[in-house]
Formats: C-alpha cells, structure tokens, sequence
C-alpha cells in the first residue's frame, strides 16, 4: 500500500505538497505528527544532498520511491510498504501524467502551499483506481524512525564549504539583481541553503526580505497599472485638443511623463523589453 506521497522542488528542496493515506490512530495523534515531521525532514535532506539517485530506499518494511518530474521541476516521493513496490512503480508513470497536466501550477508557484490543495481530489481518486489497500493503519512506525536515523548523515566538512560558497554566491547574484521576481527566486534559494546549514540567522533575515520583496513586487504591479492608465488618459486628451492641428504641435508632456514611469516600473518586473508590456493592461481596458 501507498502510505504518503510529497512533492518536493527540486532546485530547492521545499516541500510544495504531501498526501498522506494512514488511518490516524485517535488515541496517539503526536506520533503520527511526528512521524509525518521526521519524514519530510528526512527526505528533504536526500533532495537537497543529490541521494535522489538511489531512487529506492528500503527503510525497514517500508520503502521510499523518489522520481525527478524534469518537465515541472519536481520530485516525486511515495512511501509504501516495501513488498508492494513493484505495483508502485507501475502506478507511478500514471502519477507523474496526472502532475504534468498541472505544469502551469508548478511553474508559477510563488509559496503558497494551498495552491496545491486542488490536487487532493484527483490524485486521490488515482489512487484508488490503480493501488489496493491505499487505507491502513502504520504500526510499526518506531521501526521506521530508526531507518530514518540510520540513512541520516551529517554534511562533511569539505560539502558544508562547497554550499557555504554555493549561498555566498546566491546572495552576490541577488545583490546585484535589479528584477523583483527573479530576486525572490534566489532569496527562496538562500533560504533553503540556510535552512539545510541549520543557519537560522541568514535563514530568518530572508525571510524577512522575502515579505519585503512580495509587498514591492504588489505595489510595483499596481503603479504599472497606475501609469498605464494615465498614459492612455493623457495622450487621449492630448489627440483631442489637437483638433485640426498637426501632430507635432500636440502637448504630450504629461503622456511621456507617465509613459518614463511606466517604463521604469517595468524595469523592475522584466528583462525582455516592451514586448512584455502587453500584460498590464490598467484597470479600464477592455
């Protein structure tokens, strides 16, 4: 049986999605909480230090499939019990077909872990369709709390020096970084680097820039917004009080006022030129 499939990014290692299958004991909630806790930590740290390419990992009875989705950046993680892996990995193609018609949704994540909330119903009804017994009680989860801690390695000192640099770098690029959206790819980076570091400070100091840059890049939406409109606004009341008069002898202070703003706005947002300006379109345009 499938006990709990996760969905992990794979530049990062961020858990974006998990779904799990157990029957929760009523009496013993802590430990199942615990459990789901050691579980993410666990394979968190296989993403991150590259051991996806055990591909399958026996813990105990139980064994955890991981399998990289290129197409949606993501890496696929089913823990079932070991006996029924050749099942899972025929089921598993299945899966990753249904995650890929969500490619959009993967590609656009921004960190809401509720976004994905929309893939409980559909892969549930997978599940059922293609897996038996998808519903069963973990019971000897203690066993695999022990695997857990035996797979477990602490980062050499040699590759704790490679990913200090690896984040040194990070913080460079975003340093020098002037595109709002792409500086927030690499703070999410920095703090996962962080996180696997047990570098709490850097972790939290990014975390806080991470709040900082998604309320800019709102406003930073809504004056592009602003600006359109009065671009338009003003170069309309420029043509009309042309009347008869040639072009050049119009008055379009106001509209280049507002166009230069516009344009410095959207500095901030893309890279690609005004080619993408066709995305904000002010609030009246039909």
């Amino acid at each position: 049986m499938i006990y709990t499939i996760f969905l992990y990014q794979n530049q990062t290692g961020l858990l974006i999605y998990d779904i799990s299958f157990q029957e929760v004991d009523a009496g013993s909630p802590e430990m199942f909480s615990s459990f789901l806790s050691a579980m993410k930590a666990f394979v968190s740290e296989l993403i991150l230090d590259g051991s996806k390419e055990l591909k399958n990992i026996e813990l105990g009875d139980y064994s955890v499939l991981i399998t990289s989705i290129t197409k949606i950046k993501v890496d696929l993680v089913i823990i079932s019990d070991k006996e029924d892996i050749k099942s899972v990995n025929r089921f598993t193609p299945k899966l990753i077909k249904l995650l890929q018609k969500y490619e959009e949704l993967f590609q656009t994540w921004d960190g809401d872990r509720e976004e994905f909330k929309i893939l409980d119903y559909p892969l549930t009804q997978l599940i059922k369709e293609n897996v038996k017994d998808v519903r069963k009680t973990l019971i000897e989860s203690d066993q695999m709390f022990k695997s857990i801690i035996a797979h477990r390695k602490q980062i050499s000192d040699d590759n704790r020096d490679n990913i200090i640099q690896e984040r040194d770098l990070l913080i460079y690029k975003y340093e020098k970084l002037t595109n709002l959206p792409k500086k927030l790819g690499l703070v999410k980076k920095i703090i996962s680097v962080s996180r696997k570091l047990k570098d709490e400070e850097i972790a939290l100091k990014f975390e806080d820039e991470s709040k900082r840059l998604n309320k800019e890049i709102k406003d930073t939406e809504f004056k592009l917004n602003y600006y359109l409109e009065k671009t338009r606004t003003t170069l309309t009341e420029a043509i009309d009080k042309l009347g008869d008069k040639p072009i050049h002898n119009g008055d379009f202070k106001n509209t280049y006022l507002n166009l230069y703003s516009f344009s410095t706005k959207l500095k901030l947002m893309q890279d690609n030129g005004w080619e993408e300006c066709k995305g904000w379109r002010g609030s009246s345009s039909g």
